[in-house]
């Protein structure tokens, strides 16, 4: 059997750069370049993938998650590259089109299922400073870019949080209009007070990834440091935007421990301002409701079975769904002690406010942990 060739333009033409000053040619690579100009390992992987062979260890990542679903990052760089010639491609050439960028860790939250590497709040509240190197190499970095900001198609604002980065206003001014911009965001920067989030809105080509995934006071629990008010606010003029003009986006929903029993009141929130909902799984840990008890498992499978028979879903959505409530009944329950534990510190020693909150706000799974 001839053993199929994948190729991926990522290496010639992607450009990933991270707050504590590492480098990589996409968000996916496994490990980190010194540089991407003149760099021997990147050589190494480029001269691999010209052969049709991903890197065993660089693309490890997407290797893992194409055996696991079919698809990758790989298929993000070759689409937006669909007419790059990986195969005569010069090896010492690197020019990008794609850029996804991380200029600091600021950020005014202190999410609940975030730490002090991604945020600068929870930094702070932890006494665990990360120091943001790219700092050093903004000027370095800009001018490259603007070395190439004609071949540029796509870029990705990521954190921390974008919308308050004053690094990003340089860049958003030295890329053209037509250039597609996909943002990231917590989504409760005030709007008027900061310059990014009215630079995007004036843009004719805006992604609005709006991180997020419950409402109301069950929001501000998770997202400490918010408030619904100001996250609503900025939801209805950027929907408004949305349904409007060529910009295009949704909610950016993690599937977790808080939202596994209000899946119905966030897909009404969505179906009320006109836009989708995007789910992904958290990361396998004491938030994830399959790593609960039998109990927490089952109120969970029930609102997965309300949702599905209450809303029309898209096939992804079905899809996704699905495969959840298979993991719920398989489930484990190794976790529930330890998400008890987290939420005690949550409320008597990082978010002393919230205290006694979790049990008043998820009053069905405080009776069942």
């Amino acid at each position: 059997m001839i053993k199929e060739k994948k190729y991926c333009a990522a290496p010639w033409k992607g450009l990933h750069i991270n707050f504590d000053g590492k480098t990589k040619t996409c968000c996916a690579a496994k490990t980190e370049l010194d540089t991407v100009i003149g760099s021997n390992e990147l050589l190494e992987v480029k001269k691999s993938i010209q052969q049709g062979v991903l890197h065993p260890v660089y693309c490890e990542i997407c290797i893992r998650n194409e055996n696991a679903v079919g698809s990758s990052e790989r298929d993000w760089h070759n689409n937006i590259n669909s007419n790059f010639n990986v195969q005569t491609a010069d090896l010492n050439e690197h020019i990008p089109s794609l850029i996804d960028i991380r200029w600091t860790n600021l950020c005014n939250l202190a999410c609940t299922y975030c730490d002090s590497f991604f945020s600068s709040k929870w930094a702070d509240i932890m006494n665990n400073p990360v120091k943001n190197n790219i700092n050093a190499k903004y000027q370095e970095v800009i001018d490259y870019i603007d070395k190439y900001s004609t071949q540029v198609k796509e870029v990705a604002l990521v954190g921390g949080e974008p919308l308050l980065m004053k690094e990003n206003a340089k860049l958003l001014d030295i890329l053209a209009d037509d250039v597609l911009i996909t943002v990231i965001s917590n989504m409760t920067v005030d709007f008027n007070k900061f310059p990014i989030p009215q630079k995007l809105l004036q843009r004719s080509r805006v992604g609005w990834s709006m991180s997020f995934d419950n409402i109301g006071e069950r929001f501000e629990y998770v997202r400490w440091g918010s408030t619904w008010e100001q996250l609503d606010k900025n939801i209805t003029t950027v929907a408004s935007k949305i349904n409007n003009s060529q910009q295009h986006g949704g909610i950016h929903a993690v599937y977790n421990i808080y939202n596994c029993t209000r899946l119905c009141e966030l897909k009404q929130y969505a179906l009320d301002k006109n836009i989708s909902i995007l789910w992904q799984e958290v990361n396998g840990d004491h938030l994830n409701p399959v790593l609960h008890n039998d109990k927490v498992r089952k109120l969970a499978i029930e609102e997965i079975q309300k949702y599905k028979s209450t809303f029309k879903i898209s096939k992804s959505d079905a899809t996704f769904l699905n495969n959840i409530e298979k993991n719920l009944l398989q489930g484990s329950t190794e976790q529930s002690n330890a998400f008890l534990t987290f939420t005690a510190n949550i409320e008597n020693k990082w978010h002393p406010d919230q205290k006694g909150k979790f049990e008043k706000l998820w009053p069905e799974l405080a009776a069942v942990l």
